[in-house]
């Protein structure tokens, strides 16, 4: 898990860096299709079938609607945002999100910690974004509307993901999840130039494998086992790793500066985490 998500926290540069060669369409459906392809021979190697019955098409759908979700919201906010705050802040909201959602609409139980770890996670959020200072223009030219939705979009993912190993295998589900949103990235990027990648460089084709290979079929699977094992609430608190990578990877490739508030609210919302999961 750990490993997983280092490479989630690379993925936040290596979205920058893709945005500049082309709009979150194009960069999604690519990522999808690498990912599917080098995932296909995992299902075989496993010993798991293709087969999918009706029950377990419903979750694969409702999954891949949120990941494609989650993913277009993912490239918007690093296109005009930076990489490194939003890396912190999605990855911190996740968790912090997922446990105020189980506790109030999915019968979950709030204890203490979960309290005062959700106001922590807010005030931490808050300090991330500068609410202080936002207005609705400023907010989505930080990117940080996008990457407000994307959280929200993956606690959607996290919940589904832990609902479905009642009936699908967690390596059959990563697979479907990730073709079916070929189809749906492939129908918003339907006027976007999909043969072009061709002609982009080694820097976009290394960034591209290292988002679809790494972070995707490895990091997402990885994610979606844990979600099956530990639950929704314990797989989330892995998340607390990857702001300090992401930051970390975006200061060095990126040249992204430290800033301050950033800083402070990325500890608030990691010890929001921590008390919640502990």
């Amino acid at each position: 898990m750990i490993l997983a998500m280092v490479t989630w926290g690379l993925s936040w540069t290596n979205a920058k860096i893709l945005g500049s060669y082309g709009d979150a369409p194009l960069i999604m459906f690519w990522r999808f299709f690498i990912a599917t392809i080098s995932f296909a021979p995992i299902v075989w190697w496993k010993g798991h079938s293709f087969k999918i019955n009706r029950e377990s098409f419903y979750y694969i759908i409702l999954n891949t609607f949120f990941l494609t979700l989650y993913n277009y919201f993912y490239f918007k906010g690093t296109q005009v945002g930076l990489a490194g705050a939003g890396g912190v802040l999605v990855t911190t909201l996740n968790p912090i999100m997922t446990s105020l959602i189980s506790g109030l609409f999915l019968g979950g139980i709030l204890y203490r910690n979960d309290l005062v770890g959700l106001a922590l996670g807010f005030v931490g959020g808050a300090l991330i974004i500068r609410l202080w200072e936002m207005d609705m223009t400023l907010l989505f030219q930080t990117g940080n509307f996008y990457f407000i939705m994307a959280s929200f979009s993956w606690v959607s993912v996290t919940l589904i993901t832990s609902k479905s190993k009642k009936v699908i295998s967690f390596i059959p589900y990563s697979f479907w999840s990730f073709a079916f949103s070929i189809l749906l990235s492939f129908a918003l990027a339907i006027n976007e130039p999909i043969l072009d990648v061709f002609q982009f460089d080694f820097i976009f084709w290394l960034n591209l494998i290292l988002l679809a290979t790494g972070a995707m079929a490895f990091g997402t699977s990885v994610y979606f086992l844990a979600s099956v094992e530990l639950g929704p609430k314990k797989a989330s608190a892995y998340i607390f790793t990857v702001p300090l990578t992401a930051m970390g990877f975006a200061m060095y490739y990126l040249d992204e500066p430290l800033i301050m508030t950033t800083l402070l609210g990325g500890i608030l919302a990691i010890i929001a985490v921590y008390l919640i999961n502990k």
